[in-house]
């Protein structure tokens, strides 16, 4: 009888661990489906295959082209209670490879690197008005989060520079040149800063803001116009404001 009940619980176990190793991913992602599209609205996720150690997701947000997100899950950590993936999200014009660490209310997102080239982006800004060419390189980014919202941010991307082509109902096409520029990222209090500046100097030209609300802050200085040979209102200096807009891209932080 005794040999009975260990061989039953031998065999429970075991058909755990299976499930545990070999679990549909889809199923997963059911559970985590409706919190992630309420805090992401405009995020898509579709054709969740393989399993929660070893799979693959295609990801859709807004206009942009869709990416296909792969992960694998190490089991090294795992006696720690942490899990630590290896990511990658890759598609038409860009591709991010990074590690991700989560512990029970810590989730770090580090070593991330890659590119995204401006065919990705321009899908989006092109109805704006506004095309660029060229390739922005992400280098290694780091971001923590309590799994509200985050609290360490860093890392810097870079564009080696070159065209940018504006088209607009009032002033036609215009075609200006601007050099290398590099974006620093940082925090501010609780805001996400992403400060722009020329790659030999750290006179800002755009500062974007993501803030807690899951407003971001876009502001461009009268610099950039400057650095562009592009006419900028009278009575600003180089440092002052001269356009910004506003948007919503996430819910807020609880």
């Amino acid at each position: 009888m005794k040999k009975f009940a260990i061989y039953t619980l031998i065999a429970i176990l075991t058909f755990v661990s299976f499930l545990a190793v070999f679990a549909p991913a889809s199923l997963v992602w059911r559970q985590v489906q409706t919190p992630l599209q309420n805090q992401v609205p405009d995020l898509s996720v579709t054709t969740v295959r393989g399993t929660l150690w070893d799979g693959k997701a295609e990801i859709f947000y807004r206009q942009f082209p869709g990416s296909l997100l792969s992960w694998q899950i190490t089991a090294s950590g795992l006696l720690r209670q942490q899990v630590q993936a290896d990511l990658q999200l890759k598609g038409e014009g860009h591709e991010i490879e990074s590690v991700l660490t989560a512990e029970r209310d810590n989730l770090q997102v580090h070593s991330l690197l890659g590119y995204i080239d401006s065919s990705y982006i321009n899908r989006v800004s092109q109805p704006q008005g506004l095309t660029f060419i060229g390739t922005v390189e992400v280098q290694d980014l780091s971001l923590q989060s309590d799994l509200k919202w985050i609290q360490q941010a860093t890392g810097r991307v870079y564009w080696s520079g070159g065209k940018i082509v504006s088209r607009t109902t009032a002033a036609g096409t215009r075609v200006f040149d601007l050099p290398a520029l590099v974006g620093d990222l940082a925090m501010q209090g609780r805001n996400i800063n992403l400060t722009i500046h020329p790659n030999d100097s750290n006179q800002t030209l755009i500062e974007i803001v993501l803030k807690p609300d899951g407003w971001v802050v876009v502001a461009v200085k009268a610099r950039l116009f400057d650095l562009a040979g592009l006419a900028w209102p009278s009575g600003s200096s180089l440092e002052d404001t001269v356009l910004q807009f506003e948007e919503q891209v996430l819910r807020g932080a609880r």
